[in-house]
């Protein structure tokens, strides 16, 4: 799309390098809405045993999307280091993390690239 039609947020190069960077690879975080519903849903069970694995799964998947939320941050910031030397790298991370938890069909701007693809 345009960039002039995007909002100041998402504008510039290092920007839409940081979206097709997330919108090219899969990670817990699109999945972890759906996945919070189901377990809430199981949460609700009155059998004891499917509450308490239901419980450990949610804070298991919790901790797994942000462990990987640290890791896609600390990778984007050097990418962009390396891909744009004397950009500010300040707020990228927690950009990309936020974009990675999003669902893929609902993210705003849309994806520009397929997952897997490497060239962009």
């Amino acid at each position: 799309g345009d960039e002039s039609a995007l909002p100041p947020r998402d504008r510039g190069p290092v920007r839409r390098f940081v979206r097709n960077y997330i919108d090219s690879r899969r990670s817990i975080g699109e999945f972890f809405l759906p996945i919070v519903m189901v377990l809430l849903f199981l949460g609700l069970s009155p059998n004891l045993q499917v509450r308490l694995g239901a419980t450990i799964v949610l804070y298991a998947v919790a901790l797994y999307s942000v462990i990987e939320g640290v890791l896609i941050g600390k990778r984007i910031k050097a990418e962009v280091k390396r891909r744009f030397p004397g950009e500010p790298t300040k707020g990228l991370a927690m950009y990309g993390w936020v974009r990675s938890t999003q669902i893929r069909r609902l993210r705003a701007p849309l994806p520009q690239v397929k997952r897997g693809e490497k060239d962009f």
